[in-house]
């Protein structure tokens, strides 16, 4: 029987980063995933960190503030896993205003803390560019902006072997099967 202050249960990035950051401020962790670290979801993901660029137009402005933070701190932490990919973003007129992208990618590159690392956004010109032969003819006007990419199952590692250093357990091929409160206490 293990007395813990925080039971993990999965051994995603989430699980994993969860551990590492209680774990970082003295609490004790257990994280027991029935696998073997990121071998589910993480490790089937887009790959990419993203600040959530859908979200400006839902008026989101605080969640991709923060969205671009986290992926500002996780290149900082890594940045030999993290690297900025470039995206082209085609406009069509029949989809929202020219200016109305052009605002809300400026929006994008301002939200959060600007870094070196990512290009800011910028216009394109498809047919003055080698990218507009491959695209439709129709497609004239683009714009470009940077996310980032990550090997996401080496960064689940990475975070359970810190939160390992950090005094946590980590604990594959075990399942939790069963909880149940008792005495002010959960049992697992």
């Amino acid at each position: 029987m293990h007395e813990v202050d925080l039971l993990v249960i999965g051994g995603g990035i989430n699980g994993a980063g969860i551990a590492r950051d209680a774990s970082g401020r003295g609490l004790k962790v257990l994280l027991c995933e029935q696998h073997d670290l990121a071998a589910h979801t993480s490790s089937a993901s887009s790959k990419l960190i993203h600040g959530g660029l859908r979200y400006l137009e839902q008026g989101e402005f605080g969640l991709v503030r923060k969205a671009l933070g986290e992926r500002e701190v996780v290149r900082r932490q890594a940045p030999f896993l993290v690297r900025p990919l470039c995206f082209v973003l085609p406009w069509q007129p029949h989809l929202r205003p020219r200016w109305m992208l052009r605002l809300g990618l400026w929006l994008y590159d301002h939200l959060g803390r600007r870094s070196p690392a990512f290009p800011a956004s910028r216009a394109v010109d498809l047919h003055a560019v080698p990218l507009g032969v491959l695209l439709s003819p129709q497609l004239q006007h683009a714009f470009s902006y940077a996310d980032a990419q990550v090997d996401d199952a080496r960064l689940v590692i990475l975070n359970a072997l810190d939160a390992a250093q950090r005094g946590a357990r980590i604990l594959t091929g075990t399942r939790c099967v069963d909880l149940q409160r008792g005495h002010g206490r959960w049992h697992a």
